[in-house]
């Protein structure tokens, strides 16, 4: 008997310790994610204000200073979205409903994104035969619409998102939509995609950050559930459906590939006579701080992610190498490994958000050469590159 209950309490033990320590992984990851996102607008910020300074072109200044006004932006909206993630864990979100006709609010969240889309991207919102008035918190639905928009403009480079409601045939329910015609989502980073604190194997997914955990959060705060159907290059779409309450008028029933690129800079100085510097960076605003900084020095070439990395490696044999680690496709720790047992001599670099003691020793351990942490000082990257291949 005695046996039967120390087996017991040694159970609830050893159950609470593995609950500690996946409590406990799940923070670090978290606190790894959170170094990343706000690394990521920060080297953007801290470079381009640089550079800004050395232009005298007025053009130059003002497209630097557009970039510079997104990623404050973007740092801004991670802000709020940290300290929204909090107020409504601790229960002080509140919902407010009253009447919202649902076609003005639509167009209120396309005029939103009216200057945030880029021309490759069509944002559309599919307006529904009878309008629809609902009792309904407008602002939580701007808010949820507002973090699913920006999270399919983070995976559209180009194509088309679209936007809208649908009274289910019952009419007890309406569901919205966001769908877009993206680079989709792997299927094993599915299951996690709304976890504040994702789970490992989503931290090799980028850039779904708080956005998707806050909606859920507010979604499930309405009375109402969340979910996601994605195709890994095709796209995804994001529904969420809430019980409804409110008035219709009329009839109301209804039931990349890898685009992988060379870029190569168009300059007074002898192309065939410059060292080669392959460039691995999702982030456009990223890649553009360095193409700025290097395109006098350097021949560069672009690619996206991992596997355009690998590849382009083969092809364009680079003098050397800048890597970023976390892309979709293939991070940047897979394709250092890769491409060092194809060519150990090729210097690589890893530049990443990422920039903890564990995080340094996996990219040592992966093979690179030299580790930086975004933000990085555009001088000391100019200095490391010398270094590895002179000027």
């Amino acid at each position: 008997m005695q046996l039967d209950k120390a087996n017991r309490k040694l159970k609830e033990y050893e159950e609470k310790a593995e609950k500690a320590e996946k409590a406990s992984k799940m923070k670090s990851l978290f606190l790894a994610n959170m170094s990343h996102e706000i690394r990521t607008p920060l080297n953007a910020i801290e470079g381009f204000s640089r550079v800004m300074v050395e232009t005298d072109s007025q053009e130059d200044r003002m497209n630097y200073m557009e970039i510079i006004e997104s990623n404050n932006n973007r740092l801004l909206s991670l802000v709020n979205e940290i300290l929204d993630l909090s107020r409504v864990e601790n229960g002080e979100i509140t919902i407010k409903k009253e009447p919202t006709d649902l076609n003005y609010l639509m167009k209120s969240i396309k005029q939103l994104f009216k200057f945030r889309c880029p021309e490759t991207v069509s944002l559309t919102w599919n307006k529904p035969a009878s309008p629809v008035s609902m009792e309904t918190d407008a602002n939580r639905i701007t808010q949820v619409f507002s973090n699913l928009i920006s999270n399919a403009l983070k995976h559209t480079p180009k194509g088309v998102i679209s936007f809208g409601y649908e009274l289910l045939s019952d009419t007890q329910e309406i569901r919205f939509f966001v769908k877009d015609t993206g680079t989709g989502i792997d299927p094993k980073f599915i299951e996690h995609i709304f976890d504040a604190y994702a789970s490992q194997d989503a931290e090799q997914q980028r850039g779904f950050g708080l956005g998707l955990a806050l909606c859920r959060i507010i979604v499930e705060k309405m009375g109402g559930t969340i979910e996601v159907d994605s195709t890994l290059g095709k796209g995804s779409i994001f529904t969420f459906t809430l019980p409804f309450s409110g008035s219709i008028s009329g009839v109301t029933v209804t039931t990349r590939s890898n685009n992988m690129r060379t870029l190569r800079v168009n300059n007074p100085v002898n192309q065939e006579a410059l060292k080669t510097v392959l460039v691995v960076e999702d982030e456009e605003s990223n890649y553009e701080l360095i193409r700025i900084v290097l395109q006098k020095r350097y021949n560069l070439i672009h690619a996206r992610n991992g596997i355009e990395a690998v590849t382009m490696n083969e092809e364009e044999h680079p003098d050397i190498i800048l890597m970023d680690v976390r892309m979709p496709e293939m991070d940047g720790l897979d394709a250092t490994r890769i491409i060092k047992e194809v060519n150990n001599k090729v210097p690589i670099i890893i530049l990443s958000a990422y920039a903890f003691p564990e995080n340094i020793r996996e990219a040592k351990a992966a093979g690179c050469d030299e580790f930086m942490a975004k933000p990085f000082n555009v001088e000391d990257l100019i200095e490391k590159i010398n270094h590895f291949i002179g000027s």
